[in-house]
């Protein structure tokens, strides 16, 4: 009964273990925004292009709306929710101002993720698909 026990509870603490948290695999990685809200966005495989990278050990995002370096916390759990704070960005004036203005918003916007393949998909409150980052 005592050896049941201890695998039982071996069984739940790797259940709870942070090495299966479904988003460790997107950790670092530099993640590239495809669409937004149902269209698709165009890169050019550079660095200019719009991005996130998630940092997992002090819960921070840094990246780019295509022009301007981003840079914020963020909360995530294992309900599949996300949410994105004190986000902010440099000021620059940019071409594509516009583009850039609505990714931060849709970021201000997210609730939720979940993971299709190599894709990232942020989600409102009603669980829409809002963004697509590769």
């Amino acid at each position: 009964m005592k050896k049941l026990l201890y695998v039982l509870f071996v069984f739940i603490l790797a259940a709870c273990s942070s090495s299966s948290f479904p988003g460790k695999n997107w950790y670092g990685r530099h993640l590239t925004v495809v669409e937004m809200m149902g269209n698709p966005v165009q890169t050019s495989g550079s660095p200019n292009d719009a991005h996130l990278i998630f940092n997992s050990e002090n819960s921070l995002i840094n990246g780019s709306g295509g022009c301007n370096r981003i840079f914020g916390d963020f909360v995530l759990d294992k309900r599949k929710s996300l949410r994105f704070s004190d986000v902010g960005a440099t000021r620059m004036t940019c071409q594509n101002q516009t583009f850039e203005n609505r990714f931060l918003d849709l970021l201000d916007q997210v609730r939720y993720y979940d993971v299709d393949g190599e894709m990232l998909l942020l989600k409102n409150g009603r669980k829409e698909v809002i963004l697509k980052l590769q």
